[in-house]
Order: structure tokens, then C-alpha cells, then sequence
């Protein structure tokens, strides 16, 4: 073999390796049942989350779900705000709201001409020491009306967690709509209850760290009972002090092997699915402040379901009575450690009382570099946040938002002027989403239901099918086409052809992408595109040999003279594509994400790999006549 056909063969045969190192993930999980994938999920948490990020997500329209169109009630928004209300202001916003209703128009430009149409002023129901005049006025309303898109945007994300949904589409569409698509999610119900409810934040003390080492060690108890269910030795306090107990039973196993033996049958058997739960260094406490529970990230999920069991529910009732536990918002210590915290129900103040929130650059010369947040509360807020901070000097308070610990400051000294600050921020991106949260809290944006759509799951299997089926016809029928018009040449395009799938479904595994129905289409459309350059090839090759030229020259003369036509009509194909995917959305996108790549794996396939194989047959054997 020629050194250039090896260098090709070389890079052929790597380029299908890793194909099939990016493919294995999808493969592997498309084949595992869901009972499978609960208990890979619950056993090795981190396992079941890296083999799921490398696989090809199915889209709305391939595996049903909910597709929700939700509107900022700007008329609301306006209305909340608003102080010195009167007549002439509440109609005009109703014939704001049903001018904007037939209309495109912007809401905040028709309720001010709408006024200046009466006679009124909008700053009459707006101003404030830093909006006096009508610009002010109107800049301060549009920046609310924005924020309040970006409030609700932070508050939907944190709901959509409890689904547990893969990839949900989540994003801003105008000046005031919010599309969420959730994959897999078919309960109309439960959607428009959590994506409808207001945003919980709440300011809650911590159990002090003498509760919390408690609760720990008892917890710890259960969980080495739980690993070693008939081990004698000692798994609890209550065994380690009763010496004389263990010796005696020590003894009765001696005295009776098969009472022993039958004791250990019984145990065996009252462990119920749950038992594989149980395992060593679940969680720690932190030994900086011994009132923060560390479990390792891919534990999180087993030890969830653990907290959940009657036997520890009761060891919390007893040990931290009227407290609860709650998981931080982010994984600490580069991601390797979720938080917990043993927090008390009782609430010492609501996000109801914080009126702003604002990110600003640390001015404590200590977090140089770092960022804070600045909270201001109103009056009832501040008495109450004095009182409470006056009283717990020494304590943390937990700031909690969707029953997720944001942060769990210490509470150093009495905090009388209404005003708070959360230090201790990476970066300014951190701050503004932070005071997005808090701000959500305090004032979260009212939305509507404007558009509301339900795709069932056999629905999408239906269009599983359908595309599988209208796929494997296309590349069946081209197939067949090429076999009896090019004959073996025809073959060795037929490989290509399977080979370009198999290249376009590993590179959207590598890039986690989403499969839709489009991309289907688009997956077809490349199928019928893919032989194009091979055809172009051979009707050259077959002219030159029609010229009275040697297989190979034919063949270097085919492949170098199609060469600059087929990269052209690809490129131009690829730009067209490319525009698609730039300012379309949704099925437009994923009809020309997989043309895209469609088109760079053909140009591979047809280009080199269908030369290698002509190469390595001329070269490895003698032909006398050209299959074409």
C-alpha cells in the first residue's frame, strides 16, 4: 500500500472509531428499559448523568411533551407599581389592554399616549426623588417591564428542576413572551400549577451545630445498620454503652448456630429494594462550621431518597424539632460537594419585604475582587429583620428561595437600617443573577397562559416511526438506484452513504444535540444529497475511460476534476443552511443543524472514503476492467 492511501486509510479508520466511541452512549442508553435507568440513576448518580450528557436528546415533537407560551401581564405589573390611583388611570389601562390586544404596539407607549390623550401625566403615578420627570418615569417603568421578563425567566428555570426534564427550552421571545418546551412532560395540570405559582423566598434560621452533629450521628447510625443489618458490633450509641447485651447475644449466636443462621435469613429478607441505598461516605459534616451536611454530587440523588424514609423522618422529629432539610442551590468545592442544611419551618421573614436588590463590586477590602449584593427592605421589613438579627447574634440565617438554600450568612451584629448585603460573589454574572432571584422574590412578574400545547407520547412515536421508516425507504431506493447503475462502484458508494448516517448521528451525540422531526427531514434530505458528489466522480471516471485511459488515471482524473464542483455546490447548500440555523427557530433550526453536518459528512465520505477504497482494490490487486 502507498504511503498517501495508508495516510488516508489511517485517518478513515480513525474517524470511524471515534464515530463509534461518540455513538456507544446513545446506543446504551436507547437499549437500557426505564427500570434500568432508575436504578443506574438512584446507584451511580454521576454515572447516569455523564452517560445521558452524551447522548442524542429526542425533541418535543419525537418524544411528546409541552410546548407553553406565557405572556408578562405588563397591565399588572404597571397596575402594582402605580401610587395615587385614580379613575382616569385604571380606565386608561383597561384601553391600553385592549388596544395592545389588536394590536402589536408597544403596552407602555399606548397607556402614556393614551394619558396625554386625557390630559394626565404619567409621573403623577411614578415619581419618585429619582424620577421626576416624564423620561425618567418612562426609562424606570421600561427597565422594570424588562426585569420582570428576566425575573420570571429565573423563576420558571427553578421549577422546571422538580421535572426533572432533559434539555428544556426555556427563552425570551419579544419584549414580553417566555416559550417553554418540556420534553416528556404531558401533564397539563402540574405544568400550569408550577410554572403559575409565585416565586417563595424566605429568611430562615439554621439549627445550631450541637442539633445538627445529632441528627448527624444519628443518621450515620442508621445508615451502618442499614449496611451491616446483623453484625453485632456496635452501629449505634445506644449498643456501644450496652456491653453486657452485646456479649450476651455474641454468646446465643455460639450457644445456637442455627437460630443464628435463621436470624441473619430473616433479616436478609426484610431488606426491600432500598438496600442497595446504603453505603459509605454518603455525607459529612463540614468541619468549618459543623452545620452544613457535604454529600458528594453523584450521591445526592440515593441520598435523597434516604431522607426520605420514615426511620430518618422520625430521628429529625425527635433530635431538631420544628426543622427541616434543604439542599444549597449550587455544588460546593469545585463541584464536587451538594450542601445541606438542618433548617428550622419557622419563617422569620418573606421575600415580600426586600424592594430591591442590586449587584455591586465588594467594598470590603478583604474580598477584594469579588462582588455583593446590596438588599433594601421596607419598614415592616427592616423592624423585623433588626429583631431578628438582634436576637441571633452568633446564628446563620439561611436565605431560601424554592426551598433551596441560596446562601447561609452569619449573623455578626444587629442590622437596624433595613439594609443587608451578600458578599462573597465570583464574578458580576453571579451578582445579577442573584439579585434577578432576590428581586423575583420580592416582586415576581405576573405572566398569562397565552398559548398552551400538548404532544402525547405516541404522537411522537409516530413520528419516530414515520421518519425511521421514510428514511430507511430513501436510503433503501438510493441505494438500489446506485447498485444497478454504477454496479460495484455503486456498492462502494452505498458504503459511503451508510457510513455519512453514522457520521451525522455521532456528531450530534458528541455535541449532545437535539433530534427533532425536522432534523429527520433534514437527515433524508442529505440522504439524497450524498451521492451526489459520487455521481458527479464516476460520470468522469467513465469518460475518461471511454477516452481510452488506464483505470487509475481515470479514476485520479475523476476524483481531481469533480474535486472544485463538488465542494461549490456543497458550499453554497452549507451557506444556505447556515442562514437557516442563524435566524430561524426551533424546526427550522433543527432541519439545518443536521443538513449542515450532513453536508461536511458527505464531502468526507465522498471524497476520501470511497478513494481509499478504489486505492487500496487497485493497488492490492490487478484489475483489468472497471465495475462502473
Amino acid at each position: 500500500m502507498k504511503s498517501k492511501t495508508r495516510n488516508r486509510f489511517i485517518i478513515v479508520a480513525a474517524v470511524l472509531l471515534l464515530a463509534a466511541y461518540f455513538l456507544y452512549p446513545t446506543i446504551k442508553f436507547s437499549m437500557m428499559s426505564e427500570a434500568e435507568k432508575e436504578k443506574l440513576k438512584i446507584e451511580n448518580q454521576k454515572e447516569y448523568f455523564e452517560l445521558k450528557s452524551k447522548t442524542i436528546n429526542l425533541g418535543l415533537d419525537l418524544q411528546g411533551g409541552m410546548h407553553v407560551v406565557l405572556e408578562v401581564d405588563v397591565k399588572e405589573l404597571l397596575k402594582r407599581l402605580a401610587k395615587n390611583v385614580d379613575d382616569v388611570f385604571t380606565t386608561t389601562l383597561l384601553e391600553a389592554e385592549k388596544r395592545v390586544e389588536k394590536s402589536d404596539e408597544d403596552f407602555l407607549d399606548v397607556f402614556d399616549e393614551l394619558l396625554q390623550q386625557k390630559g394626565g401625566n404619567i409621573t403623577r403615578y411614578y415619581y419618585s426623588p429619582e424620577h421626576r420627570t416624564r423620561d425618567e418615569v418612562l426609562k424606570y417603568l421600561r427597565k422594570q417591564i424588562d426585569e420582570s421578563v428576566d425575573r420570571a425567566l429565573e423563576i420558571l428555570r427553578n421549577r422546571v428542576d422538580e421535572f426533572g426534564v432533559s434539555e428544556p427550552t426555556i427563552q425570551k421571545v419579544g419584549d414580553r413572551r417566555i416559550i417553554v418546551e418540556l420534553a416528556g412532560v404531558t401533564d397539563p395540570t402540574r405544568v400550569r400549577k408550577l410554572i403559575g405559582r409565585t416565586a417563595l423566598l424566605e429568611f430562615r434560621l439554621l439549627e445550631d451545630n450541637m442539633v445538627s452533629s445529632r441528627v448527624a450521628e444519628k443518621i450515620n447510625n442508621f445508615i451502618q445498620s442499614k449496611i451491616n443489618p446483623y453484625d453485632t458490633t456496635a452501629t449505634s450509641v445506644e449498643q456501644q454503652d450496652t456491653t453486657g447485651a452485646k456479649d450476651e447475644a455474641i454468646s446465643l449466636d455460639k450457644m445456637f448456630a442455627a437460630d443464628s443462621e435463621q436470624k441473619k435469613t430473616e433479616v436478609a429478607a426484610q431488606q426491600d429494594s432500598n438496600a442497595y441505598l446504603f453505603e459509605e461516605g454518603l455525607f459529612f459534616l463540614n468541619p468549618r462550621d459543623k452545620q452544613t451536611f457535604l454529600v458528594p454530587t453523584d450521591k445526592q440523588y440515593k441520598f435523597q431518597k434516604i431522607l426520605q424514609m420514615p426511620e430518618v423522618q422520625r430521628i429529625i422529629a425527635e433530635e431538631a424539632t420544628g426543622a427541616e432539610f434543604l439542599w444549597g442551590s449550587k455544588p460546593v468545592y469545585n463541584g464536587q460537594y451538594i450542601p445541606l442544611y438542618l433548617v428550622r419551618k419557622n419563617i422569620e421573614l418573606s421575600g415580600e419585604s426586600i424592594t430591591d436588590a442590586n449587584p455591586q463590586r465588594s467594598h470590603d477590602p478583604s474580598s477584594f475582587g469579588q462582588y455583593e449584593v446590596s438588599l433594601t427592605l421596607n419598614d415592616a421589613g427592616a423592624r423585623t429583620f433588626a429583631r431578628v438579627t438582634g436576637a441571633n447574634v452568633g446564628k446563620r440565617l439561611a436565605i431560601v428561595l424554592d426551598n433551596k438554600v441560596y446562601l447561609a450568612p452569619e449573623i455578626r451584629v444587629k442590622i437596624t437600617n433595613g439594609r443587608a448585603v451578600i458578599t462573597g460573589l465570583d464574578n458580576i454574572e453571579e451578582a445579577q443573577d442573584l439579585s434577578i432571584v432576590l428581586k423575583a422574590g420580592a416582586l415576581p412578574a405576573p405572566v398569562k397562559f397565552m398559548e398552551e400545547r400538548t404532544v402525547g407520547p405516541s404522537l411522537g412515536q409516530d413520528s419516530i416511526n414515520a421518519g425511521t421508516f421514510s428514511a430507511f425507504m430513501g436510503l433503501l431506493i438510493v441505494m438500489i438506484f446506485m447498485v444497478i447503475y454504477y454496479k460495484l462502484s455503486g456498492l462502494i458508494a452505498d458504503l459511503a452513504l451508510v457510513l455519512n448516517i453514522v457520521f451525522i448521528m455521532a456528531v450530534m451525540a458528541y455535541f449532545h444535540a437535539t433530534l427533532t422531526l425536522p432534523g429527520i427531514a433534514g437527515i433524508i434530505l442529505t440522504i439524497g444529497m450524498a451521492v451526489d458528489a459520487n455521481v458527479l466522480i464516476f460520470e468522469r471516471v467513465r469518460e475518461e475511460l471511454e477516452k481510452g485511459k488506464t483505470i487509475r488515471a481515470s479514476i485520479d482524473v475523476g476524483y481531481g476534476k469533480a474535486f472544485i464542483t463538488i465542494v461549490d455546490a456543497n458550499v453554497t447548500t452549507f451557506i444556505a443552511a447556515l442562514v437557516l440555523y442563524t435566524y430561524g427557530s426551533g424546526p427550522i433550526q433543527g432541519f439545518a443543524l443536521t443538513l449542515m453536518i450532513g453536508i461536511l459528512s458527505s464531502l468526507f465520505t465522498a471524497i476520501v472514503v470511497t478513494r481509499v477504497i478504489f486505492d487500496y482494490v487497485l493497488e492490492t490487486r490487478p484489475v483489468k476492467r472497471l465495475s462502473i
